[in-house]
């Protein structure tokens, strides 16, 4: 006897992964050279060095940081200065934002 079940299966928007206000903004007190953006959705941190020299590596290493850890990163260079931007992004049907993730990078990268 052939007996067929229909399944209901709902259809929802994609779950959010990123992090609640609070949360950012106690990871942001934990990592003192990173700040919010304007928009909301990233961290940055700014640095200043000494020579063009350092400054290229250092852009270097945030960069093999972030490749390691999967996580998308923006490099600004100006003469000597790096602008470090991170976000989250969209993995396994979730959308993108501030996650845990993104800190950690941050955090490894250094204050």
């Amino acid at each position: 006897m052939d007996t067929m079940e229909k399944l209901d299966v709902e259809v929802s928007a994609p779950e959010r992964m990123h992090l609640k206000p609070e949360r950012v903004q106690q990871a942001l007190k934990k990592l003192p050279s990173w700040r919010l953006s304007e928009d909301g959705l990233a961290i940055e941190s700014e640095r200043r060095f000494a020579t063009n020299q350092r400054t290229s590596s250092f852009a270097g290493y945030a960069c093999r940081l972030a490749s390691k850890l999967g996580q998308p990163v923006k490099i600004d260079l100006a003469d000597k200065t790096v602008l470090v931007t991170l976000t989250g992004h969209p993995m396994r049907g979730c959308t993108g934002g501030l996650t845990a993730p993104v800190f950690k990078l941050a955090d490894l990268i250094g204050s």
